[in-house]
């Protein structure tokens, strides 16, 4: 849900409100997942004023089951 999804510009931050708390800077290649700093493949980006998350992170953070299909090229999030 978009309420919660929070952004802070003066810091760069994202930060998802879920059954726990995950705050991703801008750059970083750590998230905090309810005050401990876990570390990232990759790290979030701006991009033509649009922020890139690293979508498999979020859902590892989240506690989501990922599953790729390499022929399709398709990420399904459970």
């Amino acid at each position: 849900r978009p309420d919660q999804i929070i952004w802070d510009n003066a810091n760069k931050t994202v930060t998802i409100l879920a059954d726990r708390v995950v705050q991703i800077k801008i750059g970083s290649r750590d998230m905090v997942i309810n005050g401990v700093k876990i570390p990232m493949a990759t790290a979030a980006v701006i991009n033509n004023t649009r922020t890139f998350i690293p979508v498999a992170e979020i859902a590892r953070a989240l506690g989501a089951d990922v599953a790729w299909d390499e022929v399709t090229k398709t990420a399904t999030f459970n």
